[in-house]
């Protein structure tokens, strides 16, 4: 979605878009894909600065932490980016008055799905063939109690 920052020196200009973004690349662990995404935009360009009010809908498919299996996921959020000319703190820089608002967007919707989802009603699993599940507490202790194969035969040396 391309901004043309001098359209918001009126005050009631809104931009409203559904997005694609089928050929972005996803860690898989975190979200498989975005489904649909739906965006709204106004502004006001003041001096130097264009401040984006925008209002983001977006279906994604995310992963159980758990089972690893899709689980559905909606996005929902209102916020406002700072563009800037000139490089500041917290304010977005922008070569000139035409620019791609799609990769801030899709960072939008990256950061607001949680990092660790559970489907309903799913459940770590205990164990299964050639590996188990242990507590913190269970590992130090079988760590301490663990010999070192390596060392065993000098413990038959009689001195």
């Amino acid at each position: 979605m391309k901004i043309n920052r001098l359209l918001f020196n009126n005050k009631d200009y809104v931009i409203e878009e559904d997005l694609d973004f089928s050929d972005v690349t996803l860690d898989p662990t975190h979200i498989r894909k975005i489904n649909s995404a739906h965006v709204k935009v106004s502004g006001f360009d003041y001096e130097d600065y264009l401040i984006l009010n925008i209002e983001l809908d977006a279906n994604v498919t995310s992963v159980c932490s758990y089972t690893l299996e899709d689980l559905p996921y909606k996005v929902h959020l209102k916020t406002a980016l700072s563009f800037s000319y000139e490089e500041e703190e917290d304010v977005i820089q922008i070569d000139g008055p035409i620019f791609e608002l799609d990769p801030y967007l899709l960072d939008l919707i990256i950061s607001e799905v949680p990092l660790t989802l559970v489907k309903k009603g799913a459940k770590l699993p205990s164990s299964g063939k050639d590996y188990r599940v242990l507590s913190e507490d269970e590992y130090k202790k079988e760590q301490e109690n663990k010999v070192d194969s390596r060392w065993a035969k000098l413990d038959d040396i009689d001195l």
